[in-house]
């Protein structure tokens, strides 16, 4: 699966998930002009995340393999007041795309999981059984009320 399919997927399952009110816009419908391929994403608390979707690993074979999906994890409730942690919003994702149960898909980590934090703090990584990997980074993550993300990116902040 490639960045743009990837997109497309990911995008499908917010959209279809009924555990959270989550509006979700590819880059090109929001007018985001900074990266191709992402997701921005208004949380049910006014937030607003962007997604960035990379893709890396080997070159696509004419089919998907198939192969045992990762364990679904419980699904998470976003919170509809206060503020939201980025923790929760990587564990949303997460649960959506574990709970798709899709055989494409080997394995999902969490960033801020990580036992040594990376250059980028928050996102996840997809691992597919074709030995693609399609990384997801938090771009941005604006408070509620602002509208424009700023040029500082892959914030560090812990909530929103």
């Amino acid at each position: 699966m490639n960045a743009h399919e990837f997109e497309t997927f990911l995008k499908s399952l917010v959209e279809q998930d009924p555990s959270a009110a989550v509006g979700v816009a590819t880059f090109s419908e929001a007018g985001y002009t900074v990266s191709r391929v992402g997701l921005r994403m208004t949380l049910p608390t006014g937030a607003t995340i962007y997604l960035q979707i990379v893709s890396s690993g080997q070159p696509r074979p004419s089919a998907d393999p198939l192969g045992p999906p990762p364990p679904a994890t419980p699904p998470v409730v976003l919170p509809a007041h206060g503020t939201t942690t980025l923790a929760a919003v990587e564990e949303y994702l997460a649960a959506v795309l574990t709970g798709s149960q899709d055989r494409r898909i080997r394995d999902v980590e969490v960033y801020g999981a990580r036992p040594v934090r990376g250059a980028v703090p928050y996102g996840l990584k997809v691992t597919f059984h074709s030995g693609a990997r399609i990384s997801c980074y938090v771009a941005h993550a604006l408070r509620p009320g602002v509208s424009e993300p700023g040029t500082r990116r892959f914030p560090s902040i812990r909530t929103i």
